[in-house]
């Protein structure tokens, strides 16, 4: 009986000691894990003040572009030119087949002759006005089928420019089809190249400071050392949904023939000074696994975690548009190893 009483005093006492100790663990859990003071350097936010400017990709264009083709098939009977050739507005680029003109040829200056001579007899009374009204719609309709047949088998430059593409050769047959590398039916095709077109999407943001006749720096990776100057000739009315961007056409004078459609370039636009926060770019750190950019501020000895929106980089240094107020403190020593709410001492 006394072993029985002893065992359940034992048991009874390890219960007590474990309660204890486990109210103790939590007692200690509790209190909050302070947080080793860091040394850091920080900087004063201050606007400064900067030559603001829009530095866009984009693609060398030819200023304009034809691709000239007939309207319907038919055999391509010479080509008067070659790649590389410089042609005029007006000049014949290429014949196609004229027999059907011909044939329209013929019968235009038959009805010719037969509308001069129901015209004099009409002018005597020889003939009512129903027959000479008939005959002149037969002249009508020969005169237009016969402009058109000249028209369609004599191909014209629309343009001042160079042959870029040739696609038929003497004696073959045009069908319609698309050419080699144009996506479209053509015989030739001719480009303006004295001058040239940048199509440059500009952030919506700076909408109200773009205008028509601005100097645009063109720079290409061919000539690395050499700028080239352009002006903005138009600025679309839209802007895309999507990007929030809106196009503007910039054209470049190319009488050396030094720049060529498909180049890469880089659109530099100087839209004036201004004020702006500057902060090291290497100040600027991001989330793991997100888009979130953020630095850390000093305010009354602890470092603070604010997320940014940056804006353009001007050389090491990045813009903040949003997340800072100019007089306040970020930390650029020490950033990387400090939590949000941490104790800080400044070096």
């Amino acid at each position: 009986m006394r072993t029985l009483i002893n065992i359940k005093t034992i048991a009874f006492a390890s219960v007590v000691i474990f309660l204890a100790s486990c109210q103790g663990n939590k007692a200690e859990d509790a209190q909050p894990v302070a947080l080793v003071e860091a040394k850091v350097v920080t900087q004063l936010i201050q606007p400064v003040s900067i030559e603001r400017q829009l530095r866009y990709p984009a693609t060398i264009q030819a200023y304009k572009e034809n691709h000239l083709a007939p309207a319907t098939a038919g055999r391509l009977e010479k080509v008067m030119v070659d790649v590389g050739d410089r042609v005029k507005a007006g000049q014949l680029v290429a014949m196609l087949d004229r027999t059907n003109y011909m044939q329209a040829k013929i019968q235009f200056d038959k009805v010719k002759i037969d509308l001069q001579r129901v015209d004099s007899l009409l002018k005597v009374g020889a003939i009512p006005q129903q027959q000479y009204d008939a005959v002149k719609m037969q002249y009508d309709i020969a005169k237009t089928n016969l402009e058109f047949l000249d028209e369609n088998t004599s191909l014209k430059s629309p343009i001042d420019g160079i042959i870029t593409g040739k696609y038929i050769n003497d004696g073959e047959m045009f069908v319609m089809s698309p050419a080699p590398g144009v996506g479209k039916p053509a015989v030739v095709s001719i480009m303006q190249l004295d001058k040239l077109k940048l199509l440059v999407g500009v952030s919506s943001t700076y909408l109200n400071s773009i205008k028509p006749g601005m100097k645009v720096t063109v720079k290409t990776e061919v000539y690395p050392d050499k700028e080239f100057t352009g002006n903005i000739e138009k600025i679309y009315p839209t802007i895309d949904n999507m990007t929030k961007t809106f196009t503007v056409e910039v054209v470049v004078a190319n009488p050396d023939m030094k720049l060529r459609p498909g180049m890469f370039a880089t659109a530099i636009i100087n839209v004036g000074k201004g004020e702006a926060l500057l902060v090291p770019a290497f100040a600027i750190l991001k989330q793991s696994g997100t888009n979130e950019r953020y630095v850390f501020v000093y305010q009354n000895g602890r470092a603070v975690r604010r997320p940014v929106e940056q804006g353009d980089v001007f050389d090491d240094n990045v813009e903040i548009v949003k997340g800072l107020s100019a007089g306040e403190e970020i930390i650029i020593e020490g950033h990387t190893i400090v939590a949000d709410g941490q104790a800080v001492v400044k070096k």
